[in-house]
């Protein structure tokens, strides 16, 4: 039964390989329009393997639809392409579904029986699970990226207020302002920018654009201030100073939650400590009491 089950996965595995190259899956065509926004890198015209099995995993799980609008803006933010996160999808999978077939291997070699039904079973579950920690692991990065980007909005809002006191006008202090930034925050709001100047639309659409794409609120709601400044004439100045404040009081008041999360789950650490001590000291009068 070993033999026939090793024997039926083996050629199962090389159908499926021969299919996979003579049925290569096809690329969509939204995945093919967004790469001529991305930026090329000269230094590396040959595809490595790896990025070569990175595509073919991308579009292999692509036709799954797993990955949502949420998973695209968390790329967007984190700055990974879909090929790595395919990538690191399937070392996971793999991973997981190898790990039970590993251990029955060592029963069997130590001559302990594991029914196969059992080793199915835990390689289905364990590589279905495993399979998703890339997408928790992006949404973890793409969080503290957000963060960042709220920093960078507010010292862009306070940069844009400056320049706004010394008479500039809102598309000139918003140009002003993005150029005067090193941080990657500002290196997307400044290439936005210079695509609605060379789009010739206005920079609120711009910017409302790229709060969607990266889901910062904070970039949405300075849009809806500019749109309404470039309509009606309104002045956005003390407003804007209002923002920053604001942004800069949250991630305050974030950085002190987070601080006493930290030190909460620190504590469960100390009673478990203090309780093997307390046990320690404790063993040799209830040994003594209870001996007979």
């Amino acid at each position: 039964m070993i033999v026939g089950l090793t024997m039926g996965t083996m050629i199962g595995f090389g159908l499926t390989v021969a299919l996979w190259g003579l049925f290569p899956p096809r690329e969509a065509l939204q995945n093919r329009l967004s790469e001529l926004s991305r930026p090329i890198d000269h230094t590396s015209q040959s595809k490595t393997r790896r990025e070569r099995l990175g595509r073919a995993a991308e579009q292999t799980f692509g036709r799954l639809n797993l990955r949502g609008r949420r998973v695209e803006r968390d790329l967007r933010v984190a700055g990974q392409t879909p090929e790595a996160l395919a990538l690191a999808k399937l070392g996971m999978l793999v991973l997981g579904v190898g790990l039970p077939v590993g251990v029955w291997v060592i029963t069997w070699l130590t001559r302990a029986w594991v029914s196969p039904t059992v080793v199915v079973l835990a390689s289905i579950l364990a590589g279905g699970l495993m399979f998703f920690v890339p997408d928790l692991s992006l949404r973890e990065k793409a969080r503290k990226r957000r963060r960042e980007l709220r920093n960078h909005v507010s010292t862009y809002l306070d940069l844009v207020g400056l320049h706004l006191s010394g008479g500039s006008g809102m598309e000139r202090a918003l140009a002003d302002a993005a150029d005067l930034g090193s941080a990657w925050g500002f290196a997307e709001i400044q290439r936005t920018l210079r695509q609605a100047q060379l789009a010739n639309e206005p920079p609120w659409t711009a910017l409302e654009k790229l709060g969607r794409d990266l889901g910062s609120p904070e970039l949405e709601e300075l849009a809806a201030w500019l749109r309404l400044a470039g309509t009606s004439g309104s002045r956005v100045r003390s407003s804007l100073r209002v923002k920053a404040r604001g942004l800069r009081e949250r991630a305050l008041n974030e950085a002190e939650a987070e601080a006493q999360q930290a030190t909460e789950h620190m504590s469960l650490p100390v009673v478990l400590l203090f309780t093997g001590f307390l046990g320690l000291i404790g063993y040799p009068a209830v040994a003594a009491i209870l001996s007979p």
